[in-house]
């Protein structure tokens, strides 16, 4: 699925599940902000983007709304239908699917698309190739699940330092592994990526801590990692992208006077969070640090020229 088709998607998707409403075709189209303008090439679109939507099994409701002269199609997504209930897992339960879950890259003969439909739905279209992961040394990943699974403290190499942690998870994103745990000499909770892990030790002692509560995981936004040095990042926000900004980078918003909304990110990755900005447009300006938003500004004047360069 080409990258602009599966944003617009993913947009239609997340007004739906935000919709406390039955949505028209054209206020949806408004809503996204991604449809053409003429209207036969809109509604072949979205027919198309229903059509993908249904193909992942997303239980989209179409409802005629108003008067039996004018009525119209409306459309409307039941978060209680979309989304699990819970399950109500035992810890041991929780244990075991948090493996398996996290063992779908490893298994040759099950490709990502494969499991993902049988855990509830997926597109139909076919991919050319399986997912891939950078998990560094096989051996260090294997004693990396061993030692979660039977709550070993593992001590490692990373960024030149010795670490002693006490595995909480190991998580897939962005083609990479991430282990998160607490590290004893901070007591803090930290996520490392396996493939940067070096000098691996596990103790002999099982059960030697006890699981928290609640686990929030490793940040993964893309500019969130990186060898950049780490700076905030303030981005004045359109207040008609606020939505969407929160639901797909996952970052408070506060609402300013004007009913703008500014944002605060953590960015170690300086062009790929400038990539992400791109992909607001004209919705989105970097405040603050002035050296990331004279580096948009930039990018902005290469991509100009290079349109201008292709149109002489």
């Amino acid at each position: 699925m080409a990258a602009e088709k599966l944003e617009r998607i993913l947009k239609l998707l997340a007004e739906l599940l935000n919709a406390s409403t039955p949505l028209t075709a054209e206020e949806l189209r408004h809503k996204v902000h991604m449809y053409p303008d003429n209207l036969v090439a809109f509604r072949k679109q979205f027919s198309r983007d229903k059509a993908a939507l249904k193909d992942m099994g997303v239980p989209l409701d179409v409802i005629s709304v108003g008067s039996s002269g004018k009525s119209a199609e409306a459309y409307f997504l039941d978060n209680k239908k979309y989304y699990l209930p819970d399950l109500d897992l035992t810890d041991a339960e929780l244990s075991q699917l948090n493996y398996a879950s996290n063992s779908i890259h490893l298994i040759g003969e099950l490709t990502e698309e494969e499991a993902l439909r049988k855990l509830g739905g997926y597109t139909k279209q076919r991919s050319d190739h399986n997912a891939s992961a950078s998990i560094g040394n096989f051996e260090t990943f294997d004693r990396l699940f061993q030692a979660l699974s039977e709550k070993k403290k593992t001590s490692f190499s990373y960024a030149s330092k010795q670490r002693l942690i006490e595995p909480y998870l190991l998580q897939f994103k962005g083609e990479h592994w991430y282990l998160t745990g607490r590290e004893t000499g901070t007591d803090s909770v930290k996520s490392f990526r396996t493939d940067r892990i070096t000098n691996l030790s596990i103790g002999d002692t099982s059960d030697e801590y006890i699981l928290p509560d609640s686990l929030s995981g490793a940040d993964f936004s893309y500019f969130s990692y990186g060898d950049d040095d780490e700076v905030i990042a303030k981005v004045l926000i359109d207040n008609s992208h606020l939505k969407w900004v929160e639901s797909n980078l996952d970052v408070p918003v506060a609402i300013n006077a004007d009913g703008d909304g500014i944002a605060e990110f953590v960015v170690k990755n300086y062009d790929s969070f400038i990539n992400r900005v791109l992909l607001l447009l004209d919705h989105a300006e970097i405040l603050e640090p002035d050296f990331l938003r004279q580096r948009l500004i930039e990018r902005l004047k290469n991509l100009q020229n290079t349109h201008e360069g292709s149109n002489a």
